[in-house]
């Protein structure tokens, strides 16, 4: 289960990505384009995302050989907690924002460049390293913990 919410979460976060960089794209042509940026907005880009022919859609063809279009949205949605969405659209709303803060040198600390894809395979742990692993292990009260993997 904890691996189906990672790869939701990572799998929103990704595709919200996807749709500021086309909104970005999108504004170069015509300036009117709204991008959406805060977690905010990309919740309601996400949500309307979802439900769209772009995220699934199935043809039906019926015994006299009629094809039908139906649009089903992503499908596996109900299979992890709709939180997992929200917050992966938040986190990148904040990666947005400190991207913004950075290009403009109202920032303190490291320099940030624009927000990149999450990999697969690549957890973030409590030390920040994107590239260790992690496991999760139950503890003797039976909640798991995550500790990273030797």
């Amino acid at each position: 289960m904890l691996a189906r919410h990672a790869g939701a979460s990572r799998f929103a976060y990704n595709q919200c990505l996807g749709l500021v960089t086309d909104a970005l794209a999108s504004k170069r042509m015509d300036p009117q384009v709204r991008v959406p940026w805060s977690g905010f907005d990309l919740i309601n880009a996400w949500n309307a995302w979802k439900r769209s022919e772009a995220a699934g859609r199935i043809y039906v063809v019926t015994p006299d050989g009629t094809i039908t279009k139906q649009v089903t949205g992503l499908a596996w949605r109900h299979a992890v907690s709709a939180q997992v969405f929200e917050e992966a659209a938040v986190d990148l709303g904040r990666a947005l924002s400190a991207y913004s803060h950075a290009k403009a040198g109202t920032r303190k600390g490291r320099r940030v460049g624009f927000p990149r894809r999450n990999a697969r395979g690549a957890v973030a742990t409590a030390s920040g390293s994107a590239t260790s692993t992690v496991r999760a292990t139950p503890s003797r009260s039976g909640s798991v913990r995550a500790i990273p993997a030797a």
